[in-house]
């Protein structure tokens, strides 16, 4: 398989910019949400050129804390069409997803067909310049097909590509926390039952793993909270927003859009990448720098 190369921070930006302006053919692109100037204009200078320019986009980002159906408003809906028919050029296809049962929570492009990008956070100004924006590029083949397919709508798999809805999502990443070391987990929400009781379990054997979270400085919540009394090491960034979506299980690495959350892992639409350690053209270094940077700066939580 290909090397993955790791684009970490607001550097990310660049690096979608320059895959968007090498575009011969096709850009198929999902996101949360868009608003980064510099991407909107690469997006739009490929259409113009005659590049195929569809992107997917949640019709009603405010939907994302509900449960169960996900049912849009439709003037949020229409709003946001609206403003992103006038960020873009006609050529531009836009589809502003209002799917009642799938929140649209992915952040990942295909170009070309053969180059697949996949994201933590959401390129817009936010997503990269808050701590644990990560951009993995993954030009295999196979993940390249998974991608595009997650992009169209199908719960596309591949050997390092995870996406949903779909069971597959959610297993792939509960099976990380069965690896015998001690793991670093940082990650924007987690509140998801089964992760949490998983986390229990290794701490009862003995193991010693590290969570990162976002609290927005708010009271933790209950999941937070059970590891908290368990012993847990539990940590977060006071005064910023953590958008990170990592799971370092030591001969695997998770990155990608989906939360430690019910939603993230069984509901929404999702892309990620689950990868041996040694397929990242750095061996992971650049994720496991970055975590220990934002660890060193976390309070923990009590």
């Amino acid at each position: 398989m290909s090397d993955l190369h790791v684009t970490i921070g607001a550097a990310a930006r660049g690096a979608l910019c320059d895959a968007f302006a090498s575009a011969r053919r096709s850009i198929d692109a999902q996101f949360y949400s868009l608003g980064d100037g510099d991407v909107i204009a690469g997006l739009n200078a490929a259409a113009r050129r005659g590049v195929a320019v569809t992107i997917r986009l949640e019709g009603d980002a405010g939907r994302y804390d509900h449960v169960h159906a996900h049912e849009p408003v439709d003037s949020h809906v229409r709003s946001a069409f609206s403003r992103y028919a006038d960020l873009f050029d006609p050529r531009v296809h836009v589809i502003a997803d209002a799917d009642p049962l799938e929140l649209e929570h992915a952040k990942a492009a295909v170009v070309d067909g053969e180059r697949a990008f996949v994201a933590t956070a959401n390129p817009n100004a936010e997503g990269f310049a808050s701590p644990g924006e990560a951009l993995v590029e993954d030009d295999a083949p196979a993940d390249a097909r998974a991608v595009a397919g997650a992009i169209g709508g199908v719960a596309a798999q591949s050997a390092r590509v995870i996406s949903g809805p779909d069971s597959a999502c959610r297993t792939r990443v509960e099976a990380l926390f069965d690896a015998p070391v001690d793991e670093c987990v940082a990650v924007e929400r987690l509140s998801d039952s089964q992760v949490v009781d998983s986390l229990l379990r290794r701490q009862a054997r003995g193991l010693h793993d590290r969570v990162l979270v976002n609290t927005k400085g708010e009271r933790p919540n209950e999941a937070l909270q059970r590891l908290v009394v368990a012993g847990v090491d539990v940590r977060t960034i006071a005064n910023d927003y953590l958008h990170d979506k990592y799971i370092d299980a030591g001969s695997k690495i998770y990155v990608g859009s989906a939360n430690l959350t019910r939603n993230g892992l069984d509901e929404a639409r999702e892309i990620g990448i689950i990868a041996d350690a040694v397929d990242f053209d750095d061996g992971g270094a650049s994720l496991r720098g970055e975590f220990e940077r934002l660890w060193s700066s976390a309070t923990r939580l009590n």
